[in-house]
């Protein structure tokens, strides 16, 4: 009983509104540049993509250069997101019900990409303090509260002291789970600690999974105003 009790004030020591806090604090970018790698998994099937790119601020660029997308580029200046087709050599956006799409068949939607600050819609509260693989983690459940965030409610398993999530559960307004992600890695950069290796499954897909590893990462460098333009997308 005295263990319960303690348990029980040792989380209410801890607010969510802090937790939430420090996530928001290491996925804010200022700017960042990175190559990486995406497997994608469909049943039997295997796709690897490479690609490395750009972001500052809310913007980004991303180039694919493994030979079946080579030069494909996605950009994306605050609200909206283009992507570049060496093939037709021209520039679609993509907007409205092309958002929900998946982003080069992996398990990630276009929606995924558009997220700046995806943790300022919620509301949270801790409900468990546990282990999770050999890592002492709280059990974050966070509702939508701004009718704006794409995942109703969310379920993060937020490590203790990196507060960094080793797991996330993304449910609908129906409580129907959707997708999950998984942590690898967690790398520290400085002051913070970012995911350099993840799995996601988007639930609705069979046999489905797509992992990113991201082998080169650099945060707060200069990175040009030109790089984050349409005309960059056709050099």
């Amino acid at each position: 009983m005295i263990k319960i009790i303690f348990l029980a004030l040792l989380l209410q020591q801890v607010r969510p509104d802090f937790i939430l806090k420090k996530l928001r604090e290491n996925t804010k970018i200022e700017s960042i540049k990175f190559e990486a790698t995406m497997e994608i998994k469909k049943g039997k099937k295997r796709l690897l993509k490479e690609f490395y790119g750009y972001g500052k601020g809310n913007d980004f660029l991303i180039v694919f250069t493994n030979p079946e997308d080579r030069d494909v580029k996605y950009l994306k200046l605050e609200r909206d997101l283009y992507i570049y087709l060496p093939d037709i050599d021209d520039v679609v956006r993509i907007s409205g019900d092309m958002l929900k799409q998946s982003l080069m068949g992996s398990d990630l939607s276009y929606e995924d990409l558009m997220e700046d600050d995806p943790f300022s819609y919620y509301s949270g509260k801790i409900i468990k303090d546990t282990v999770l693989e050999g890592h002492g983690v709280y059990i974050l459940e966070l509702v939508d509260t701004t009718g704006k965030a794409q995942y109703y409610r969310v379920k993060l398993f937020v490590d203790k002291t990196k507060y960094v999530p080793w797991k996330e559960e993304l449910f609908t307004k129906s409580g129907r789970k959707i997708k999950e992600i998984k942590a690898f890695t967690i790398s520290r950069f400085g002051e913070r600690y970012y995911i350099t290796d993840f799995i996601i499954q988007d639930l609705r897909m069979r046999n489905s999974s797509t992992r990113i590893t991201y082998k080169k990462l650099e945060f707060d460098i200069k990175i040009p105003e030109s790089f984050f333009s349409k005309e960059t997308l056709y050099k």
